[in-house]
């Protein structure tokens, strides 16, 4: 495995960001159990848990989003109609 030179370390160093958080103390034991998975470090599994939120999150909007846009359409449709008569 080809260690990172120095200035790709600082690189992904500048991304990351230290976070203190509260968790329950048994559901992190039993996390920690679990966690050889993924390569034993809690930060991997709660960066996957976050990447998993956001793209979530995103799917959501776009959706709602679509959902609007289609009904504004039917609305604007129905009006047209409306103003004909």
């Amino acid at each position: 495995m080809q260690e990172k030179s120095k200035k790709e370390k600082i690189n992904s160093e500048k991304n990351k960001v230290r976070v203190n958080i509260t968790v329950d103390f048994d559901k992190l034991e039993r996390a920690k159990k679990k966690l050889n998975l993924f390569g034993g470090k809690l930060s991997t599994l709660f960066n996957l848990y976050l990447s998993e939120f956001i793209e979530g999150m995103d799917k959501d909007i776009i959706d709602s989003k679509k959902q609007l846009d289609s009904k504004i359409e039917e609305l604007e449709q129905r009006i047209k109609l409306l103003e004909k008569k």
